[in-house]
């Protein structure tokens, strides 16, 4: 999976983060797939209904946590709400798209599978996003840590062969700070270097 690829991780714990750990792991597992689901659905609802559905949806999927219902549903509202982040979430947007692909790692075969969390594609072209709720944010490019650099190679590698012909872009949605952060292709290209797709 490109957000384990140096360290294999179970499929459940894939979405935990610093932010998340500070938790206990099962409410911190099931708070970020909240958070994550909420954020995939919430566009493909009429924005009145909204402060309705929160509520609910939050009762279906985090049932066990109720204290933390409030806090996840005033941050998806906010993240979604925004207008610098409206077209991550806009009619030229897709939620969670799967792949599976076979690649090469410095010549040795492997398969890549994973869920991006985002995709917008327009007339610029191609931009893949990816959650993350660390509680410390990095102020600059170049201190993301590596391993969310690769996922990020990888994801914008292969959403150049879901949409061939066009240009790609990759950004990290840090939803502590409810912003947007694009990664320069070069660093992609770098994070990846180890990969070649089959």
């Amino acid at each position: 999976r490109p957000s384990s690829v140096d360290k294999p991780a179970p499929p459940e714990r894939v979405l935990s983060t610093r932010l998340e750990e500070a938790l206990d792991p099962e409410t911190a597992r099931l708070s970020g797939t909240a958070l994550h689901a909420l954020l995939q659905h919430l566009g493909k609802v009429e924005r009145a209904r909204w402060p309705a559905v929160l509520p609910r949806a939050l009762e279906t999927l985090l049932p066990e946590f109720p204290d933390r219902h409030a806090a996840l549903a005033a941050r998806a509202l906010s993240i979604v709400s925004r207008p610098e982040l409206a077209f991550l979430f806009g009619p030229h947007s897709r939620a969670e798209v799967p792949f599976l692909v076979s690649a090469l790692r410095r010549g040795e075969p492997v398969s890549l599978s994973g869920r991006i969390d985002r995709v917008v594609v327009d007339d610029s072209g191609v931009l893949v996003i990816d959650y993350k709720s660390d509680a410390t944010v990095p102020g600059r490019v170049a201190d993301v840590p590596g391993n969310y650099r690769t996922q990020l190679g990888l994801y914008a590698l292969v959403a150049g062969q879901l949409f061939p012909g066009r240009p790609v872009r990759a950004a990290i949605l840090w939803t502590e700070l409810e912003s947007l952060m694009n990664l320069p292709h070069e660093l992609l290209a770098e994070a990846r270097a180890d990969f070649t797709l089959r």
